[in-house]
């Protein structure tokens, strides 16, 4: 049950933090006036971000910190989604995901499957096939809900709704799985 919950947990927060940005690109796009080169570069400054961050998770992971980590992250990664609409410039849209960089790096894959190697050790293969399997599918959740509600009620909507999801789904999830498979 603990990696079925991690499982569903990755599944919206890859959705809601890594597949909303080329979901939404062309919306942001088009309706803020923003150049597809400095969106994508805000993007890749928030990859860069979590890379730089990543070994610091992973020592709070080796630490048994990770469900308080993994939680926080998502909850941080959920308001800056929420905090996307605001952005009245470009420089601040950016600067919202260089944040969303550092949730990432608590929150993505490997924060999840560093845990599940530090909790299961020889048996985090099969954990982490799940997750990976399970979690595969976000993609397809972000692209046609993250469409029809940019479609029907503006990016903005379809933002609020993802941090909706990420806050009042993903993490509770992922508190729950990872606090499970921490107390072993």
């Amino acid at each position: 049950r603990a990696v079925l919950c991690l499982a569903f947990g990755e599944t919206i927060v890859w959705a809601g933090l890594y597949y909303i940005f080329p979901a939404l690109l062309l919306n942001w796009e088009t309706g803020e006036g923003w150049s597809k080169t400095a969106l994508t570069a805000a993007f890749a400054g928030a990859l860069l971000v979590s890379a730089v961050l990543s070994p610091f998770s992973g020592r709070l992971i080796d630490r048994g910190h990770g469900p308080r980590l993994m939680t926080a992250a998502t909850l941080l990664g959920a308001a800056m989604i929420a905090l996307l609409p605001f952005a009245p410039s470009l420089p601040v849209f950016a600067i919202i995901w260089l944040v969303i960089g550092a949730a990432m790096s608590g929150a993505l894959y490997e924060p999840c499957f560093a845990l599940i190697t530090r909790t299961r050790g020889a048996e985090a293969r099969k954990s982490i096939t799940l997750v990976t399997l399970v979690a595969g599918l976000a993609g397809t959740l972000s692209f046609p809900l993250n469409h029809w509600i940019a479609e029907s009620l503006g990016w903005h909507a379809a933002a609020w709704t993802f941090a909706a999801l990420i806050a009042g789904l993903a993490a509770p999830l992922i508190h729950l799985g990872a606090g499970a498979l921490e107390r072993g």
